[in-house]
């Protein structure tokens, strides 16, 4: 192994917990970062996933301003210029009495079953095996998502339902595939008769013609208390609500990272501090400042990519847990009904492993001007020219580690050279012709530096 890597490794090896509280603050604020990253985009993917599912595949949809509106509208979108198809929807938000006694939310659809596999394949009803056709269409059967099934007991064939102050059941028909969080689907017509809601619907889905102008469209079905709007906006919306809480996060785990790299400075001080003469017997022995500069940020590199990988792996543990057990919003209420799965992104782990990286150079920088100041020592390089103490002026001698000796530049090398010029005086005051002259002996406090690094 070459001597600076060997000098390194020693100096880990007598300093271990030194290293680890670099490499540790460097992974404390890559995790941070990463896991707020990764459980902000698993709880919009699935958020929005969820609403893809729900309001399916249209150009236009109708809702009411506050609360359900008349179904004389659907009665008038169905027949819209430019209209080639049109779902109504009716919307409730229940209760549902879970295996352990524990209420959850429970999103009732009522649908169209003969158009809605055309908008929302994700809602068509899955009879169970044995079941009637027509039991799409019965009041009081519904069909749940996994998400609802995984609250029930194995088996179960009913669920308990609360109704505002009233708990009322629902016989299990099947299954609909929509993910996100507890989802019961039902057949429009028996939903009314269900909820009590004759002639009123929440939402009516549009298929447009193709060529249709969704503006004009949109602009013909203006009505006061009604709604018009675009698919994805819900899942902007609640992007746009949540941002500022993501925002805060995302710069407190910057914080944390740039923390780190202060961190990463205050161990590197210390290390660089500690091997000054390590490091400056690497420069006598012909190492370029350079490459002493080099191997300091090499220390800092290995300390940035340990960090970073354990800082990847505990933000993916971290962002795991927290999506478990608190949701994609920290139990802010941004993303209801929501239990997101989480989500690899490899770019972006390379992008939160490349800001460790470069928190440790950061802090690694300060620390090169120190390897590399041009008047520390010369380096002793092979075919270097080192000045005589005698000079070609009379009584002019020159002293001092870097002139030519046995010794490179080292206080030895002083000590060699100041007694060399010393016998030149004497051997030159011996001469009568120099005798009464004056001598100059030049030895100044910091040499010069003559090819000097």
């Amino acid at each position: 192994m070459p001597l600076p890597l060997l000098l390194l490794a020693a100096d880990w090896r007598h300093h271990p917990w030194r290293v680890a509280v670099a490499v540790l603050s460097v992974a404390l604020g890559v995790a941070l970062a990463w896991g707020v990253n990764r459980i902000n985009q698993s709880a919009l993917a699935e958020f929005s996933a969820a609403v893809r599912a729900v309001n399916g595949q249209s150009d236009l949809e109708l809702r009411a301003a506050t609360g359900r509106m008349d179904e004389t509208h659907f009665a008038r979108a169905a027949v819209q210029p430019g209209v080639r198809l049109a779902s109504p929807v009716l919307e409730a938000q229940l209760q549902i009495v879970a295996a352990d006694g524990r209420r959850h939310g429970l999103r009732l659809l009522g649908v169209d079953a003969l158009v809605v596999p055309q908008l929302a394949p994700a809602l068509v009803p899955r009879l169970t095996d044995g079941e009637d056709r027509l039991t799409l269409f019965a009041p009081g059967v519904a069909f749940i998502n996994p998400a609802a099934r995984a609250l029930l007991p194995d088996g179960a064939d009913r669920l308990a339902v609360r109704v505002g102050l009233q708990e009322r059941p629902l016989r299990l028909g099947g299954t609909v595939t929509a993910g996100g969080g507890p989802l019961a689907v039902m057949d429009i017509g028996a939903a009314q008769d269900w909820l009590g809601a004759a002639g009123q619907i929440s939402r009516i889905d549009l298929r447009l013609a193709p060529g249709a102008d969704a503006d004009a469209v949109a602009r013909a079905l203006a009505a006061p208390g009604v709604v018009i709007t675009r698919p994805g906006d819900d899942a902007q919306r609640v992007s746009n609500l949540s941002r500022a809480y993501r925002v805060n996060l995302t710069v407190l785990a910057l914080v944390a990272l740039f923390t780190g790299a202060f961190l990463v400075h205050a161990v590197l001080a210390l290390g660089v501090a500690q091997r000054q003469q390590p490091l400056a017997l690497l420069g006598v022995l012909g190492m370029t400042a350079g490459r002493r500069g080099a191997l300091v940020l090499a220390e800092a590199a290995a300390i940035g990519l340990l960090g970073s990988a354990i800082g990847l792996l505990l933000g993916t543990l971290l962002a795991a847990l927290a999506l478990r057990l608190l949701g994609g919003d920290l139990g802010g209420g941004y993303f209801p009904g929501v239990s997101p799965r989480l989500h690899w992104s490899t770019g972006g782990a390379l992008v939160h492993g490349l800001l460790g990286l470069g928190a440790a150079l950061a802090g690694a920088l300060a620390q090169i001007t120190r390897i590399v100041e041009r008047r520390a020592t010369y380096a002793c390089e092979p075919g270097m020219v080192r000045p005589d103490n005698a000079t070609p002026l009379p009584g002019l001698y020159l002293a001092g580690d870097y002139t030519a000796g046995d010794y490179p530049a080292t206080l030895e090398g002083a000590v060699r050279s100041g007694v060399q010029c010393a016998r030149h005086i004497l051997a030159a005051r011996a001469t009568p012709a120099s005798s009464s002259g004056r001598v100059r002996v030049i030895w100044p406090a910091a040499g010069p530096t003559p090819g000097g690094t």
